[in-house]
């Protein structure tokens, strides 16, 4: 019952797009880390929502996911390419 009046009240004052987003559970989600997108400029502490092969949402909100992966005081980045190697 707590749970659906707070999802009336999300809806009421935040858009029924936010709380339909979290409805929707993810295959795997990646909680707390810090996440750094240099294309976008984006350096903060959010959730990562994954489907299939492909980030769905970067959320400042907890999303909800079959897997559920934390980050805490770690770095989730796209994958950067080291060029310094020893051969």
């Amino acid at each position: 019952m707590r749970r659906l009046l707070i999802a009336c009240v999300a809806t009421a004052f935040l858009g029924p797009s936010l709380v339909c987003a979290q409805a929707r559970a993810y295959d795997i989600v990646i909680q707390n880390g810090r996440v750094i997108d240099p294309e976008s400029g984006l350096d903060a502490v959010r959730s990562v929502g994954i489907r299939g092969a492909t980030i769905a949402a970067v959320s400042r909100i907890p999303l909800q996911g079959k897997q559920v992966i934390d980050a805490r005081g770690l770095v989730v980045a796209p994958g950067f390419i080291d060029l310094h190697v020893h051969g």
